[in-house]
């Protein structure tokens, strides 16, 4: 991979790991821990993260080992053609199955929450149309939009956790391990798929501008997401506590209306929805355009213009199978183990196979590449 593509800088590496992890799961991200483990939800958040942070890590591991080669390429060149293949087809439809699935909770929170009069298809529609153009840009283009996004996100949520500090009360969040560590665990269980989204490095890193700062910026963009979550679940669980917070559909939005009625504030909620639109979309952007550039990779597709529109139609109708909010919640409670485990495995598998067989990028494999 010459010179001229190494176009993703240290800091937009940070932005799209954080942007890709965070989107609809910080609606819904309190009452989930909280189910499982109660007032110990914001350890369970914090040990979710950490252990997806020592992923995260394998992950650059791996991209340093491949330095040249995206995610389908090195897996082909480590399992072989069939599994390399059958692994980043795995992949492409983790991915795919997020958009999906992501883009229904979306409109199920715009309409329920804001615009009931606009139908439920009409939400999944523009969120998938949204993405599908994101995906057909270049890789410049889209890290120039997670970096222009993310600190608009992280101080629309920096500025809600500074307002709602005045409603919290310290006595709901007690005891801090909820009723052991047995359910704190179950907490950590709950809060990891929320994680899920860093592994899009695998695809990124060949790009990477700064290879060497590749770590750092991996760290800090997964320290950045813990701190969000866990600061987010304090301040839902001190302001409701635990009774409440089980029963609320989606408490991070409950918390801006509580915000709201500050006085001067209570107008926030529509600013901090113009914003929750934009983490949705950077989201749900990055798993697209994650599998569009591995279809491209695998099928040898050099243009991306035109073609990621055709994949809006199955995932609009597999968007809309679950028939109600119940059904898509296990569906994604379901999916989101299953993929988790995928994101685990996958490339545990990937570098053993490539140390067994010594299969890396070699700094004489650009060179006779050249030649």
């Amino acid at each position: 991979m010459n010179k001229k593509n190494k176009q993703v800088t240290a800091y937009q590496a940070t932005a799209i790991v954080a942007n890709a992890i965070v989107g609809v799961v910080l609606l819904t991200l309190p009452r989930d821990v909280a189910r499982a483990a109660g007032t110990g939800g914001p350890l369970a958040v914090m040990g979710a993260g950490f252990l997806s942070l020592l992923v995260l890590y394998l992950y650059t591991a791996l991209g340093r080992r491949f330095s040249r080669s995206t995610l389908p390429e090195y897996a082909v060149k480590t399992l072989g053609v069939f599994f390399g293949a059958l692994v980043a087809l795995t992949f492409v439809a983790g991915w795919l199955l997020v958009v999906a699935l992501t883009s229904r909770l979306f409109a199920e929170i715009v309409v329920t929450s804001v615009l009931p009069r606009i139908p439920l298809e009409t939400g999944v529609i523009v969120m998938l149309l949204l993405a599908a153009h994101l995906a057909t840009q270049d890789i410049k283009t889209f890290a120039r939009v997670n970096e222009l996004f993310l600190p608009i996100i992280v101080g629309t949520f920096a500025i809600l956790l500074a307002l709602s500090a005045s409603r919290v009360n310290i006595w709901r969040m007690l005891p801090p391990f909820g009723y052991g560590l047995r359910q704190v665990g179950a907490g950590v269980f709950a809060a990891t798929p929320g994680y899920a989204g860093f592994e899009l490095i695998a695809l990124f890193m060949p790009f990477y501008a700064q290879p060497e700062a590749a770590i750092p910026a991996h760290r800090n963009a997964m320290l950045l997401v813990i701190a969000l979550f866990t600061l987010t679940v304090l301040a839902a669980t001190g302001a409701f506590g635990v009774t409440e917070l089980v029963k609320s559909q989606w408490p991070t939005l409950e918390l801006v209306r509580l915000v709201g009625f500050l006085g001067a504030f209570e107008r926030l909620e529509a600013p901090f929805l113009a914003v929750y639109v934009i983490t949705v979309f950077t989201t749900i952007g990055a798993n697209f355009f994650g599998a569009v550039l591995t279809l491209g990779s695998l099928f040898n597709i050099k243009s991306r213009e035109g073609w990621p529109y055709l994949l809006v139609i199955p995932l609009y109708f597999l968007a809309i199978q679950p028939p109600n909010i119940i059904a898509l919640n296990r569906l994604i409670s379901l999916a989101g183990m299953v993929w988790w485990s995928v994101i685990l495995v996958a490339p545990l598998l990937i570098l053993l196979m490539a140390v067994l067989r010594g299969k890396e990028d070699r700094p004489d494999d650009a060179d006779q590449a050249k030649s």
